[in-house]
């Protein structure tokens, strides 16, 4: 085998054994979480940190405005802590402004890893019905999320104006797009290609 295919073999070996950082940025109910566990199945020991999850940890969450940014704080020494471990991170989680993607490039810098920002997007109308479907549910287990904060005539505003945003930002930037409207199973094959694409 000539000496320059194989370190070309053994570049991309290497590349695939990098840690990555890997935030998914979407709508509310466009299907982040369900996309970073599946990412995770695949992935050993590969940490899904979700920031609303932490802050429903926090007591009196709902009635501490501080418990936004100490939920976000909690992330990212979770996300500095686990990196260094040698193993990924996936946040899902729709970031509509910069800084804490800013913020999550310098822990990544830090831990010699590759920052991966993907947009997830899907068609307005199925991610409203999602979102509203999840809530739905979740009342009805009797369980508190910061969804509750969004009242029901702000949800289709609210859930266009941050697909809109996103895909805006997307192509300012030469993020990649995932369409989430074929299926989980499609959206995690279009995953694994933008992922390999990058590397």
């Amino acid at each position: 085998m000539p000496a320059s295919l194989s370190r070309r073999r053994s570049d991309r070996a290497e590349v695939r054994l990098r840690r990555v950082l890997l935030v998914l940025n979407g709508a509310p109910g466009v299907g982040k979480s369900a996309l970073a566990y599946r990412y995770a199945r695949e992935h050993p020991l590969a940490l899904v940190v979700e920031i609303d999850e932490l802050r429903r940890r926090l007591g009196q969450w709902r009635d501490v405005e501080e418990s936004k940014v100490v939920a976000r704080d909690l992330a990212v020494a979770l996300t500095r802590a686990h990196l260094r471990t040698g193993h990924d991170v996936v946040i899902p989680q729709y970031l509509g402004r910069r800084g804490f993607v800013e913020r999550l490039a310098e822990v990544a810098a830090d831990a010699d890893t590759l920052l991966v920002e993907v947009i997830l997007t899907d068609d307005d109308g199925r991610i409203i019905e999602r979102f509203r479907r999840r809530r739905t549910q979740l009342q009805s287990n009797g369980l508190q999320h910061p969804e509750g904060d969004l009242a029901d005539d702000q949800i289709a505003s609210e859930i266009r104006s941050a697909n809109q945003l996103l895909r805006s930002r997307a192509l300012a930037h030469g993020l990649p797009v995932i369409d989430a409207g074929s299926g989980l199973e499609a959206a995690h094959n279009a995953l694994r290609e933008t992922l390999a694409c990058i590397s």
